[in-house]
């Protein structure tokens, strides 16, 4: 269907066509509602680590490998530690010691109480029961320690409050001791504190006060004099070196506190004291933590509330209470989410309103304001039922601000060309005005909507699924909002003209709306007036404008690249909310000063053979951890098999990540095969000492066989190296060793880990069996490399995503304009005020974290629309002008709208700042960098540059012929456009009758945020030279040659 059809459907069925529309979006609605399950922002992190990756492979294939492992004999289904024939005279599995967790969980469970401890005068303040938390350990005698705070230590499950002290914790003196006592006393008073404590409220919290009180003899915080302050702390200054020094499990030896390795002074030979340093107090910074008897959980979400107010009341004091770890945050996250949508109804109000003034028509707005909604249920739709997509993560809801942002432009786009045509011709022809309005608007709203969609779709490389879900539905937005625009409001706009909706004004001119916006007409005049004037500003000192700009931009590569440069992120606790929540305190400035949630144990590195590392999970459905799939296994019983894993275990022990400072057994199971026969006796058995190793093929597998059911039934769990079988016979080989690495967040050391594991297996399997696809190992971390994996992933995807999105603004650019030297200035532009917009998020403090890459990689689609329009205007301006003539008309044409569209993205993005979700605060400050960026280099920058390289008259400008343009238009046709040329020059004079009032902002409109859109309806041809029929065919050639994107009909100026 050619244009002129379509205009002739919108012209005479315009409510048939919304009809339609409507009943698609509805069945779409319904669909979305009864079918598709409702977005879980529940857990908001799921979806944040990447897919596909060779480290995610290898990890869920050791993971499908741990889940299909039976402890005991098992199924057929399942791998088993020895043969199915064996398992008579194999043993039970034997459980490990209970974890941390289950310890308290037990511990949550219980609530009886041991009255045996009635008369001990430490707890006489606080009751006279202790809890039984020791219930499955019964006939065991409780520590003084215990009784004193019902229970052994801290543990991670409890609520924790974060404390910074005006001083130095060790010079602390007696009236920052007794606030923090007070403080803390407040807490544990509560109203909201007794419903959600353990044990009736009647345990002393794991705090600095009650730790000083309890190595004091005293039995409360309050009962602590000066004397005792300072001794203790004086005590903990002495023993710091003892901590530093000596292992860990000195401290919890019992009696090893005065052995040979550990050593530790009689001052210093307390549990306690241990505690404090590990648990309680920062060895950096006067932080102090405090954990109070108190799961973490929903239900302390009262308690949390009432110590947001203490927060903000004890800011300046000496003792201030500065951070919060309640387990809550996910929680929080969710509540925001609600709460915030307050600031983005705020940026819509924002934008109705100028859409309102703008038009003067509520029809107008309401119908705008509807496509908007339309193009979020049908890109929902197409998102869950044709992308076959499950997974919205809350990311998605970002691109609920580009459909605003996008769906406001469009409207002005089409809006102007409507009105601007319908005045500069004969009003009555409504189809021609139609078909004319189509032809223009939709070339110029499908260039602003193919570069911002091809800056979405561009990120669709990464492996991060969040991202990937993001982009995918953000394009959608995109493209499916092009669709609305160009069916949904050419009709509404038709109604509105054929019905007189037009005449539902809200502008009396007595009225007080009518005033005030006639106050902010005056004011956006003088706006523009003073923009216009200021031209010359540019044009006589441009040669201070390009050095200027120059040395900026260079300053933000610097920033970015050298010093502080966007360096990936520094922690693996994804930022959610505000930076000055009390959650994102705890975990950006207490985690990382306190050893026990600082620590990391060294990697465990474990080797598989056996496995596909290939992962076969739904990329889309994070549920979806694929399954265990085998590979061909050599035969371990050959002689040469034996001999290459001895010797790779060998070399194992060689390298430098190996941890040679423990004694390691059970690692690699041809070793520990040898040992286990070396020490037998041969009168008993055909495996004994007497064999040479590497042992006959028989013997191998009789022996091995032997082995795995008499060692692997005792003190092992699913993950514990050695062979795995299936159907009676050797299915996978599992080798583990410790290395010396220890989990950390530091890039380049797990990067540098990675790589040496990574080169040693290539080194030992290379020109050998194990070197076939067939067999191929593949080694893992057991989850310690996969935020190094996340890190990796975005370090290398969003330079690629830039890339394709510069090259495609580049084709954007030139086939918009059809110059080399516009296309080359406005891509140095584009990347100018891209430098300079990233290095200022670095000198911010911003990471390559999730998020950042999301919003980043939209950089250069939202840089590139001022250079876009700036170079359209030096392109249809006069050719016979020089460049300094042809850049300030340029600017006459574009410079106000341009600054108008400047304003209304940075109120929007002004709009966001306020909100608790991190992710609405981050757009609102990259849209607020990136626009006022974008303005200066296209207002300053770009005019500079083009009036010394810009090209003078057709210099390298190329020409394409309009393809399916009939050669000459009918005699009617001319005659027409000849009428509507006539009014072009008149078309804003305030004498000219129109059909339609208008707006007391029109003509500043006019001049301003919509002159943006309308730069790509100038035309080469002055309008006097249309007025005369002898001119028509040298009209028809100009317009001939023009690109599709720009041929356009020139405006007069004022």
């Amino acid at each position: 269907m050619g244009r002129s059809r379509y205009a002739e459907l919108l012209t005479h069925y315009p409510v048939p066509i919304l009809a339609v529309i409507l009943v698609v979006v509805c069945s779409c609605t319904l669909l979305s509602v009864l079918v598709a399950k409702p977005p879980d922002f529940s857990d908001p992190l799921q979806g944040f680590i990447p897919r596909y990756t060779d480290i995610h492979s290898s990890y869920r294939a050791w993971h499908s490998l741990v889940e299909n492992t039976a402890i005991s004999s098992g199924s057929r289904d399942l791998l088993t530690f020895y043969p199915l024939e064996e398992k008579a005279t194999a043993g039970t599995w034997n459980t490990t010691t209970s974890t941390v967790n289950e310890l308290y969980q037990r511990f949550r469970r219980s609530s009886s109480v041991d009255a045996s401890n009635e008369s001990d005068s430490d707890i006489t303040s606080y009751g006279t029961t202790t809890p039984d938390f020791y219930a499955p350990f019964t006939g065991r005698v409780l520590s003084p320690k215990e009784q004193f705070f019902c229970d052994s230590k801290p543990r991670g499950g409890y609520a924790q409050l974060a404390f910074s002290i005006s001083e130095d914790i060790y010079k602390m003196n007696f009236d920052t001791f007794t606030q923090l006592c007070q403080l803390q006393a407040d807490v544990e008073s509560s109203e909201y504190y007794k419903p959600v404590c353990q044990f009736d409220c009647m345990c002393r919290s794991f705090s600095l006060v009650n730790y000083v009180a309890y190595l004091s003899n005293r039995s409360s915080c309050f009962d602590v004099t000066q004397p005792d302050l300072t001794s203790t702390l004086q005590l903990l200054q002495y023993c710091y070196t003892f901590y530093e020094t000596i292992p860990f499990d000195c401290w919890y030896g019992g009696g090893m506190f005065h052995s040979r390795r550990c050593n530790v002074s009689d001052r210093c030979a307390n549990e306690a004291i241990f505690e404090l340093y590990h648990y309680i107090i920062s060895t950096d910074k006067p932080i102090t933590l405090t954990f109070i008897h108190m799961a973490q959980g929903k239900p302390t979400y009262s308690l949390y509330t009432k110590l947001r107010n203490v927060i903000s009341k004890s800011r300046n004091k000496n003792v201030h209470l500065m951070a919060l770890n309640f387990g809550l945050k996910e929680h929080e996250f969710e509540l925001s989410l609600t709460s915030d949508i307050c600031w983005i109804s705020l940026a819509l109000v924002v934008v109705v309103l100028i859409i309102w003034i703008y038009t003067e028509s509520v029809f107008i707005t309401f119908m705008t304001c509807t496509s908007m909604a339309f193009t979020v249920i049908l890109s929902y739709t197409l998102y869950q039922f044709v992308f076959h997509i499950e997974y919205f993560p809350f990311l998605n809801l970002l691109a609920t601000i580009v459909v605003i942002g996008i769906g406001a432009d469009d409207l002005f786009i089409y809006w102007k060309t409507w009105i601007s045509i319908k005045h500069s011709r004969n009003a009555s022809i409504l189809e021609r005005i139609v078909t004319y309005t189509f032809e223009h608007a939709s070339t110029a709203m499908f260039v602003t909507s193919a570069s911002t969609a091809t800056a979405f779709f561009a990120c669709t490389y990464t492996d991060i699924v969040s991202m990937r879900c993001f982009c995918i539905y953000a394009g959608t937005c995109v493209l499916v909002h092009y669709v609305i625009v160009i069916t949904w409001l050419p009709a509404c706009v038709v109604i509105y003209e054929k019905y007189a909706l037009r005449g539902c004004h809200v502008f009396g001119k007595e009225s007080k709306v009518g005033k005030l916006f006639r106050s902010i007409h005056s004011q956006l005049t003088r706006l523009s007036r003073f923009l216009l004037n200021r031209q010359s500003i540019i044009s006589t000192i441009s040669y201070a404008w390009l050095p200027l700009f120059l040395v900026i931009s260079v300053g933000g590569a610097i920033a970015l690249f050298g010093w502080p440069r966007l360096s990936p992120p520094s922690s693996d606790t994804f930022q959610m909310l505000s930076f000055r929540h009390p959650f994102e305190v705890f975990d950006r400035e207490v985690r990382k000063h306190v050893n026990f949630l600082s620590s990391y144990a060294s990697l465990p590195i474990t080797f598989v053979f056996g496995v596909s590392k290939a992962f076969n999970g739904g990329y889309f459905d994070i549920k979806s951890h694929g399954s265990l799939v085998l590979q061909p296994l050599p035969d371990l019983s050959l002689p040469e098999t034996q001999l290459w894993f001895s010797n790779f275990c060998w070399e194992l022990r060689q390298q430098d990540f190996f941890d040679d400072s423990i004694i390691q057994s059970h690692g690699c199971f041809v070793e520990e095969l040898r040992t286990w026969i070396m020490v037998r006796s041969c009168a008993s058995d055909l495996c004994c000492q007497d064999l040479v190793f590497p042992y006959n093929q028989s013997v191998f597998s009789y022996c091995l066989d032997k082995y795995t059911a008499a060692t692997m039934t005792h003190g092992h769990t699913v993950a514990s190296p050695g062979v795995r079988y299936k159907n009676n016979k050797p299915a996978a080989v599992i080798i583990s060793f410790q290395s010396n690495v220890k989990a950390d967040y530091n890039y380049d050391m797990m990067e540098n880990f990675h790589k040496n594991v990574s080169t040693f297996l290539q080194k030992v399997t290379a020109n050998t069996e194990m070197n076939k696809e067939l067999y191929k190992p593949f080694f893992t971390a057991s989850g310690g490399l996969l935020f190094y994996d996340v890190q990796s992933t975005l370090l290398r995807s969003l330079p690629l995503s830039l890339a394709v999105v510069l090259l495609a603004s580049s084709i954007i650019v030139f086939v918009t304009t059809l110059n080399i030297l516009l296309t080359v200035a406005a891509l140095l532009t584009i990347s100018c005020s891209l430098l300079t917009t990233l290095g200022i998020l670095s000198l911010l403090g911003w990471e390559l974290n999730i998020l950042e890459s999301v919003i980043m990689s939209l950089a250069v689609g939202l840089s590139m629309d001022f250079p876009l329009h700036v170079a359209v205007a030096y392109r249809i301006s006069p050719l016979t002008q020089d460049r300094k003539q042809r850049v300030m008309t340029s600017l006459r044409h574009v410079g106000g709208c341009l600054t108008a569209a400047m304003l209304t993205t940075l109120v929007a993005g002004i709009c966001m700042l306020p909100a608790q979700v991190v992710a609405y605060v981050k757009l609102g400050t990259f849209l607020t960098l990136v626009i006022i960026s974008s303005w200066l280099y296209s207002m300053f920058f770009m005019p500079s540059l083009l009036i010394h390289i810009g090209p003078v008259g057709s210099f390298l400008q190329l020409r394409f012929k309009c393809c399916g343009r009939k050669g000459r238009r009918s005699t009617k046709d001319a005659a027409d456009k000849a009428t509507y040329s006539d009014e072009i020059s008149s078309e804003l004079t305030p004498s000219l009758p129109m059909t339609t009032s208008r707006s007391p902002l029109a003509p500043v409109i006019e001049e301003s945020a919509e002159e943006l859109e309308l730069s790509k309806l100038e035309q080469i041809t002055p309008a006097s030279a249309l007025l005369e029929p002898r001119n028509m065919a040298r009209s028809e050639m100009s317009y001939s040659r023009l690109s599709p994107i720009v041929e356009t009909y020139e405006s007069d100026e004022p």
